[in-house]
């Protein structure tokens, strides 16, 4: 085997220093102007709410939204799963409610604080306890009508030194 195969790394740095750079010959006798540019984002959310502490349908307006009303009652976990989904959680996670509504009040509770309704977990639980079906339609269309997150706006500052 030929020795100039291998060779040591300290070879190699020694024959590296002998190689000439790019563009040393263009900028011989210059001084080097050297220009930074940053590039930095930030990402805001804004939040859209309704400026009424109320929910947009009451409990029982199952005929302002038919969709709505015919999805809740052909096939209620589907549109269990569709509201979750839209409002921004796991589509499955209203297959767990029927052991003990959890769910439910926590997804509730969570579009009342988001949209600034007012109640509290207690009339959350017993609306659900009592009209579980159409708590359920009421949030639905409660999403269909303010969205399920506000606007997300990226923008970027570029900062040059």
């Amino acid at each position: 085997m030929h020795s100039s195969l291998y060779s040591t790394p300290s070879r190699l740095n020694s024959q590296a220093d002998r190689l000439p750079r790019v563009n040393d010959h263009l900028c011989k006798g210059r001084k080097r102007k050297k220009t930074a540019m940053a590039v930095q984002q930030q990402i805001t959310t804004v939040t859209t709410t309704h400026s009424s502490a109320a929910w947009t349908t009451g409990l029982c307006d199952c005929c302002s939204d038919m969709g709505t009303c015919c999805c809740g009652f052909w096939c209620f976990p589907c549109m269990q799963c569709q509201t979750a989904s839209q409002y921004g959680w796991c589509c499955c996670m209203p297959l767990l409610d029927p052991l003990c509504m959890v769910v439910s009040c926590c997804l509730r509770s969570s579009m009342r604080q988001r949209y600034g309704i007012n109640g509290g977990f207690c009339d959350d639980c017993c609306v659900l306890c009592f009209c579980y079906p159409c708590a359920w339609c009421q949030m639905s269309r409660e999403v269909k009508n303010r969205g399920a997150h506000g606007t997300t706006v990226v923008t970027q500052q570029i900062i040059s030194a």
